[in-house]
């Protein structure tokens, strides 16, 4: 079985690789305790990828920003699959779940907890931690290869939502930009590029938003200012790329707080 690196591990072939990208939205002054909800989950998850069930899991928060909404995301989760037909096992759910079992499996690496104590922590109705979920189905289409090594905790990466407006958007990406990103992975100023597509969302979920792109940047590294060395097809590159896609919210910076992954 491949071995996930970031989002989808980031090699030349990336086909067939899935997500659940849920995008939580907290109550006011709960971060620790939706921090300490999320180490209590990190067991089960753990649990679920020794059986096969996922590839891997990993929680990310995300840098605020001036003009975020009162409705904008604190943490992004990531549930991630090798098939889409494990992702859609994931999202039936198993008929014999409870909150009950789940917390046996938390306890075992839940030193000093009660198990009545990890029920109330990870049971929604129990707690008032999270104010919202957006949840995204998500595919991964192309990428470059991954550098430097595993991500580490405290490591960041970049997401940018991106509106399709044009059939040949995803054709843009993986033309155009992925080639000039890819020299830039090969040049030491970069450590990986992917692209994404949703496939599906939750009803809460951000119903413009097409693709999701993720980059994993090098601090200080300055890029060439063109595709190619010619000033006018880099700028007729340049305004096919702007043509078939929009970024009306820009990046969102994500730092790495939580991760468990299959070996």
């Amino acid at each position: 079985m491949k071995k996930l690196i970031f989002l989808f591990l980031l090699p030349l072939s990336i086909t067939a690789q899935y997500a659940v990208a849920d995008f939580i939205v907290i109550n006011e002054g709960m971060e620790k305790d939706y921090e300490k909800l999320e180490l209590a989950w990190s067991i089960f998850r753990q649990n679920q990828i020794d059986k096969g069930q996922k590839m891997n899991w990993a929680v990310w928060k995300r840098t605020p920003k001036t003009n975020d909404n009162e409705n904008a995301a604190d943490y992004v989760v990531f549930n991630q699959f090798e098939t889409k037909e494990e992702m859609d096992k994931y999202l039936k759910g198993n008929p014999n779940f409870s909150f009950s079992s789940a917390a046996s499996i938390i306890r075992r690496g839940m030193k000093g907890m009660s198990k009545s104590s990890i029920i109330n922590l990870i049971t929604p109705s129990k707690n008032k931690i999270k104010k919202e979920v957006r949840t995204y189905h998500i595919q991964a289409i192309d990428g470059t290869p991954f550098t430097g090594g595993d991500l580490k905790i405290g490591e960041k990466i970049l997401m940018d939502p991106m509106v399709q407006i044009s059939e040949e958007y995803e054709q843009m990406e993986s033309n155009i930009w992925k080639p000039y990103v890819l020299e830039q992975v090969k040049n030491g100023l970069h450590r990986g590029w992917a692209l994404t597509k949703i496939i599906n969302r939750g009803e809460t979920s951000n119903k413009e938003v097409t693709h999701f792109t993720f980059n994993i940047p090098v601090e200080g590294a300055e890029w060439p200012p063109y595709f190619v060395e010619n000033d006018f097809i880099t700028k007729k590159l340049s305004e096919l790329m702007s043509n078939s896609r929009k970024r009306p919210y820009g990046s969102a910076e994500l730092t790495l707080m939580m991760q468990k992954q299959s070996n």
